[in-house]
């Protein structure tokens, strides 16, 4: 297990799904595609027994929201979205009263965590019976636990520079991002944004699930030597934990 401190454990799951354990002990789940072919089988059967405290959306995409509605039936986690989400969720029968909807610039707290929203530079739909469904704009969070350590989890983007302005305003010790390239940030781009944000420690995410997706740590850490960023990059392998 890696070492990052401040009491919170990040497990990822495969892909864009991450499982943080705040300091409380308190179970937060991001983007739900516990399916994913990267997802270690144990895993699946613990998130479900376990339960869930809180579940995020960064966008509609299949690939990061097919679970959320069998983990809604199983868990009785607060559903945390941009507030577009949430008529679609009560549609799909999700009470009004667990769904947590708002925008970019709020900030809401939830399982003793205060969450900002963030913009992510990316598409956010959901295929429903063969039709398109818009599901809102996507985003990120920056996730502030209670003894102050601090997350910031892009969500899929490009890099922007939103993300000086994140790292001066929040200061995160930990920022979770895609280095996938083709359908995100690769890792030059990633590199990129690691010097903007100018956090401590950087988990790549939403890679090496698919072919396409061909960007790998060893080329995130050659591109912060070109950038001059002395972040550290932690890279899990799926179903592997820092805390």
């Amino acid at each position: 297990m890696a070492a990052i401190g401040r009491d919170t454990t990040i497990s990822w799951l495969g892909h864009g799904t991450f499982h943080i354990v705040t300091p409380e002990g308190k179970k937060l789940l991001i983007d739900p595609w516990l399916d994913n072919p990267k997802c270690p089988d144990e895993w699946k059967t613990r998130v479900r027994s376990e339960g869930l405290d809180a579940i995020l959306l960064t966008h509609g995409h299949f690939d990061h929201i097919s679970d959320l509605l069998s983990l809604a039936t199983f868990t009785d986690a607060k559903i945390v979205c941009i507030f577009d989400v949430a008529s679609w969720l009560i549609a799909q029968g999700v009470g009004e009263e667990r769904i947590v909807g708002f925008n970019k610039g709020g900030t809401v707290e939830f399982a003793g965590v205060q969450a900002t929203m963030t913009s992510a530079q990316h598409s956010s739909t959901y295929v429903e019976n063969g039709v398109i469904v818009p599901l809102g704009e996507a985003v990120g969070y920056v996730l502030r636990m209670s003894n102050g350590f601090t997350i910031y989890h892009t969500g899929d983007t490009a890099v922007t520079y939103d993300m000086l302005v994140i790292g001066d305003l929040y200061q995160p010790d930990l920022a979770i991002l895609p280095i996938g390239d083709w359908f995100t940030m690769g890792p030059r781009q990633a590199a990129y944004a690691l010097k903007l944000i100018r956090a401590k420690y950087a988990i790549p995410g939403h890679y090496g699930t698919f072919p396409l997706l061909s960007g790998t740590p060893e080329k995130l850490r050659e591109h912060l030597q070109e950038f001059n960023v002395d972040t550290e990059v932690i890279a899990l392998a799926p179903g592997e934990s820092a805390s």
